[in-house]
């Protein structure tokens, strides 16, 4: 069969919902005796056509529906001319790289359920992908970049910038409870790269703990790999992006999701679990910049930064001497701080010094230049404390790196 045929397909208007009625699901490979002889009534049979193929892999996609009386109570407060956000939360992927702004699957989504559900201009949205963002910088955004647009629906999407380790855990199901605990209905999606990388095995355990929709184009673009009706270079130009007719595919699926959700019966009202998974300690986390947060002493650093969406940070320059940069934090929990990490150039290693209540906590140092960094924001953790407490920050460049560049874009915190 013809690969392109499949883009072709799912790229063009959804087929009617009767026909997708009638599609065929994707054959799960059943393990037999090698003399064992499978009757026809028996084998489920596989996708012929490419609508039957198109639905099979919406429904891979759709990995779990959750509860569905979060969302429905969204798309009636939309057709009832209420105002609803629809908010986006992830990497570069949401952000829209190789697709542009309006390419994206984020755009292509909210444009569809605008249309779908809304009566005029009363849908809104929010896009809060960053280039660079994993779980434990997206939790720390999560006010300034989504909260503060008051969203009813916020996406997730960090499975190809998390790792599987603790504290990407800990921050991804942060993310979820903090929007749980504001009433806004989580919707988590799943991305996997060309080497088939995905965090999206942990990112289901939260998922399904905390019975909340999730879609998975990782298993969808799993099932076509296998099947043979598409290749990875079809889906994207690089390692990790789809390009546009991959962010196309991408939206077909969340597309689906909108289609059917008002067709699943809600098991009751949504009641959020009072247990956890892992440890979501940075639960309704917040972020200082150079706008609430003003150093005690610049010392040898400038006000402003050279990424964009962190540009009220501090800068050390070459040849600008080595005094430190002052911070007082008060009364917080846990302390992060945010700074520009590159894979090459001027730039040195951060020396930070943490004194909590006035007693030393911690003296390290932090390497700026990293073969995974790409001039995107990277997350520390430099102090945790079990209670409120008055932290001191001072930072300047490590001994043997004075004379190298510097970039501190802020600082997250609990309370």
């Amino acid at each position: 069969m013809n690969t392109k045929r499949i883009l072709a397909f799912c790229l063009s208007a959804l087929i009617c919902a009767s026909a997708l009625g009638g599609c065929g699901d994707k054959q799960e490979n059943t393990k037999v005796e090698s003399n064992a002889e499978v009757s026809s009534s028996e084998a489920e049979k596989m996708p012929e056509t490419d609508e039957e193929w198109n639905a099979a892999m919406l429904k891979k996609a759709m990995v779990s529906y959750g509860n569905t009386s979060m969302m429905q109570k969204v798309i009636k407060k939309a057709q009832s001319g209420e105002d609803v956000t629809v908010a986006y939360l992830g990497g570069s992927i949401t952000e829209g790289i190789s697709a542009g702004a309006d390419g994206c699957y984020a755009k292509l989504t909210y444009d569809y359920f605008a249309e779908k559900f809304g009566t005029g201009d009363n849908v809104k949205y929010c896009n809060a992908g960053l280039s660079g963002t994993p779980s434990k910088l997206g939790i720390l955004r999560l006010d300034r970049d989504v909260l503060a647009s008051d969203p009813d629906i916020c996406f997730i999407e960090f499975a190809v910038n998390d790792g599987n380790d603790q504290d990407h855990q800990n921050a991804y199901e942060s993310i979820v409870r903090t929007l749980l605990e504001k009433d806004i209905t989580p919707v988590l999606l799943f991305s996997v790269t060309a080497e088939d990388y995905s965090a999206q095995d942990y990112m289901k355990q939260i998922g399904e703990f905390y019975d909340l929709p999730m879609i998975s184009y990782c298993d969808a673009l799993r099932f076509l790999f296998e099947n043979n009706r598409l290749t990875w270079e079809e889906f994207s130009d690089d390692q990790s992006h789809p390009n546009t007719e991959g962010h196309k595919l991408v939206a077909s699926m969340v597309d689906y999701y909108f289609d059917t959700v008002m067709d699943i019966e809600p098991e009751g009202e949504y009641v959020m679990p009072t247990e956890t998974v892992f440890s979501p300690r940075e639960v309704n986390a917040h972020m200082a910049e150079g706008d609430v947060l003003t150093p005690v002493s610049l010392g040898s650093w400038t006000e402003g930064t050279d990424i964009a969406s962190f540009g009220k940070g501090w800068t050390h320059a070459v040849d600008s001497g080595n005094e430190p940069i002052v911070f007082e934090l008060n009364d917080k929990k846990f302390l992060y701080m945010i700074y520009k990490e590159v894979k090459q150039g001027n730039y040195g290693k951060l020396h930070v010094k943490v004194t909590a209540n006035g007693e030393i906590y911690d003296e390290a140092d932090y390497e700026a230049v990293s073969p995974s960094g790409w001039g995107n924001p990277q997350v520390q953790n430099i102090a945790m404390m079990p209670e409120q407490t008055d932290f001191t920050v001072e930072i300047s460049m490590a001994e043997g790196d004075e004379e190298t560049v510097g970039e501190i874009l802020g600082f997250g915190f609990t309370e």
